[in-house]
């Protein structure tokens, strides 16, 4: 009975191994999983071979046996310390040289074993023995022990590998790493127990019993985290290091892993490893519902990748938190494994758009009292006016008619401001002199002459409207401030227009582009206008000193043709 229960126990390692190698190999074909499989390979031939071991007669043949299954044992430590590497990231570690040195610690040992019975150098006293079942006894020299101490020095190394992981992981991953520890334990344990006078039955490899345990413990770690299916735990220092959450799925949406800033965002999150995303967190899967009313703009929003929400808006107890949702899908072997959900919380960003939307209705209301409830009374008292005129001469009435000339040209500049400040959205290749040109037409300038020195071929990415407005502005500015000569000439990624004027001290040049801000007679629009046309396109527009000694505008950023241009 002893001896079936030892030969059941032999060959349920084999079995139990073999089983639980092809769930991993199911699931990952990375080398951490290859090396693992390979481990489990070793432990199910061990234990097939001393089950065969307790089972064949001659003595010869268990002999030959013996030193196949030691052989085995001075390649499992090799194998382990690879495993305990590559899954913790230390994949690197594994170059030529070490690789030799591996293969150097498994060939000689293994030399030793198999050719035992020419030098006798690391075993002694074997013999077949029949208590308390017929079975091969025999101990270790000297030189076996310090053979088999040597070699797993390496076992004692990935161990240490993974104990270290074990102590800095995430709570969410400790049953990982702790379940690989426990089963290396029932493994390493026995094994030095049968190398000592301490063990049951002298002559048998408890390690390999234990080898049946760290299946079991390896597969009951897979299957509750699917360890080997898209996250090895050599993520851990990428995601920690992130400010974005990360949220890894399988193939099936299960929750496979995450980092701490996943886990503040989403409540709850280690308790929800393996389940289901549409149990645990449905908004993040396509369909969930809108925004709530205080992100209106929904950034993020649109179509989202595969079966995910481009966005989510997640309820806490004081407020909405806005959550933009990316998506990488992980794949192995050109099969999708899983998906890795990068969370970036977009809160503030949300609530800019949502305030700079109320902003632009309002802008929009305004320019419509502008256009409807200014305009019209304006016109009317200036037709008045005009008709005074021609009965009465006063200089009040000059007076007047100058102001309300003043407040239409105001009008007029404000309601450009409001038509300009809206993004571009679809800006096309124009031709820069020829919108030099065209501004030039339609702009009042007086004697000022024009130096157009944009070549006819350049052309650049804008709204051709907007980019005529923002050139007559600033040829405008040059006539209101005494210039004689404008140059208009292209720079390398955008263009510049300066003049023979004055020029613009260096205490003033940020505070011309503010809104009502006039050296002269002007509305103070002009320059504001410029640099609000300019950021509709997405470029900069800044002053400094003109070759001559006036004022020189350069407007940077522009895209050439040819280039796609960046976001308006």
């Amino acid at each position: 009975m002893l001896l079936a229960a030892y030969v059941a126990g032999f060959a349920l390692t084999a079995v139990v191994s073999i089983a639980v190698g092809w769930w991993v190999h199911h699931q990952t074909d990375d080398r951490a999983g290859t090396a693992m499989v390979a481990l489990l390979g070793v432990h199910a031939l061990m234990g097939a071979l001393v089950a065969v071991q307790l089972l064949v007669e001659p003595f010869w043949l268990k002999s030959l046996l013996s030193r196949l299954w030691w052989s085995l044992i001075f390649v499992a430590p090799a194998v382990w310390f690879a495993f305990a590497v590559t899954y913790t990231g230390r994949g690197y570690w594994l170059t030529r040289p070490v690789w030799g040195m591996l293969g150097l610690s498994v060939a000689l040992p293994v030399a030793l074993v198999l050719t035992e019975p020419s030098h006798g150098l690391l075993f002694e006293d074997a013999a077949v023995v029949e208590t308390p079942f017929r079975h091969l006894s025999g101990s270790l020299t000297g030189t076996g022990m310090g053979a088999f101490a040597a070699t797993n020095l390496l076992t004692l190394a990935g161990f240490g590998l993974l104990l270290q992981l074990h102590l800095t992981a995430r709570r969410a991953t400790w049953w990982q790493t702790g379940a690989l520890l426990v089963g290396m334990v029932a493994v390493f344990g026995p094994a030095v127990l049968s190398a000592t006078a301490l063990a049951p039955v002298q002559g048998l490899p408890y390690g390999v019993l234990g080898a049946g345990v760290f299946g079991v413990v390896v597969a009951l770690a897979t299957f509750r985290s699917r360890m080997f299916g898209v996250a090895p735990l050599a993520r851990n220092a990428l995601f920690g290091a992130l400010e974005d959450g990360i949220l890894v799925v399988d193939a099936d949406h299960r929750v496979v892993d995450f980092n701490d800033r996943a886990a503040a965002l989403l409540p709850g999150l280690e308790e929800n490893v393996a389940a289901p995303l549409e149990d645990a967190y449905p908004s993040l899967l396509a369909g969930s519902e809108p925004a709530p009313e205080e992100f209106p703009s929904q950034v993020g929003g649109g179509e989202g990748e595969g079966p995910f929400a481009p966005a989510v808006y997640l309820p806490p107890a004081e407020q909405h938190t806005a959550v933009r949702v990316a998506v990488s899908t992980i794949a192995s072997g050109g099969e999708p494994r899983g998906y890795a959900l990068v969370l970036r919380d977009v809160t503030d960003i949300e609530a800019h758009a949502a305030a700079l939307e109320r902003k632009t209705d309002q802008l929009e209301r305004f320019a419509s009292v502008l256009s409807h409830d200014l305009r019209n009374p304006v016109a009317v008292a200036k037709g008045r006016l005009e008709l005074e005129r021609e009965s009465t001469e006063s200089e009040n009435l000059d007076i007047a008619a100058d102001a309300v000339e003043r407040i239409e040209e105001t009008i007029a500049d404000l309601l450009t401001l409001s038509r300009e400040a809206a993004s571009i959205e679809d800006p096309e290749p124009v031709s820069l002199r020829a919108v030099v040109e065209d501004a030039w037409t339609t702009t009042d300038v007086g004697d000022v002459t024009l130096e157009n020195d944009v070549d006819p071929e350049v052309r650049v990415y804008a709204d051709r409207s907007r980019l005529q407005t923002l050139l007559e502005n600033l040829l405008r500015n040059v006539g209101d401030h005494g210039g004689e000569t404008v140059r208009v000439g292209a720079l390398d990624g955008g263009f510049y227009l300066e003049d023979d004027g004055p020029g613009i001290p260096e205490a003033d040049r940020k505070r011309v582009f503010e809104y009502g801000h006039s050296g002269g007679d002007g509305t103070g629009f002009g320059l504001a206008i410029v640099e609000t046309v300019a950021q509709a396109h997405g470029w900069s527009v800044a002053v400094t000193d003109g070759d001559t000694g006036g004022a020189r505008f350069e407007v940077t950023g522009v895209s050439p043709d040819g280039v796609s241009p960046g976001p308006g």
